[in-house]
């Protein structure tokens, strides 16, 4: 499952949920608040920034895909869930 994540790591009833259902190998895209999430979940799975016109992660491992990028990963491995 690919998860798109663009809460604020401070959400922690929107973490709790969305750690319910994070399984070994589930994809992680981050966006907007997201973000900052990035560099405090541990991931079980690959995980993506997504491209921002105004927010960057600066230094982080992870590689950045657009929104086409998305929509292939999308494609690629079925469902996916948003959490805001």
């Amino acid at each position: 499952m690919l998860h798109l994540l663009g809460f604020s790591p401070d959400d922690d009833n929107t973490r709790q949920r969305f750690s319910a259902l994070y399984t070994p190998g589930d994809i992680c895209v981050f966006t907007d608040a997201g973000l900052l999430l990035a560099t405090r979940l541990e991931l079980k799975g690959d995980g993506y920034l997504l491209a921002h016109a105004s927010l960057q992660l600066p230094g982080s491992a992870l590689p950045v895909i657009d929104h086409a990028g998305l929509i292939t990963l999308i494609a690629e491995h079925g469902p996916c869930t948003s959490w805001y």
